[in-house]
């Protein structure tokens, strides 16, 4: 007589997952992540990124290079993060700055978001790599606060 073992295993069923902050009682904010970088905040397309680098204005911070451009979309903020194959021969080195660049962004973006409450406009804009040698984090963060700042500072003088 042959005796069989079944293992039987019970998976619990996987929970939905909410890209929406905690509820909360003020209907005036929109309900999203205060960390996050979802997908409609990237800027995609080739249209729009070639609108972008011909009708786009230029700020420095070196070696950060920003080109934005105001839209017609009530605040709105859209990013592309660009590190030329020209300064990182290896893809390696190329994605690790792009990492770095969205980290510093995704947590300074309350910069950009907080000038554009209320306004009627939007913003485009892309963060490009002018250097050759990958940086630690705290100083991407520290240019990247002052591109931000810099573009808080044209958003306030275009209300104006």
């Amino acid at each position: 007589m042959t005796i069989f073992f079944v293992k039987i295993h019970f998976f619990p069923q996987p929970q939905k997952r909410c890209n929406f902050a905690p509820e909360t009682t003020d209907t005036s904010m929109p309900r999203t992540k205060q960390y996050g970088f979802p997908k409609s905040e990237h800027l995609v397309g080739k249209k729009n990124i070639a609108a972008l680098y011909t009708k786009g204005n230029k700020l420095s911070e070196p070696p950060l290079f920003l080109t934005y451009t105001f839209t017609d979309t009530a605040e709105c903020v859209r990013v592309l993060f660009s590190v030329p194959k020209r300064h990182f021969r290896h893809a390696s080195a190329r994605n690790r700055y792009k990492r770095l660049l969205r980290e510093a962004y995704r947590l300074n973006k309350s910069i950009i978001t907080e000038s554009l409450i209320g306004k009627t406009f939007g913003i485009d804009m892309a963060i490009t790599v002018t250097d050759t040698e990958v940086p630690n984090f705290v100083s991407t963060e520290r240019n990247i606060i002052g591109l931000l700042t810099a573009l808080a500072a044209k958003i306030y003088e275009k209300d104006i």
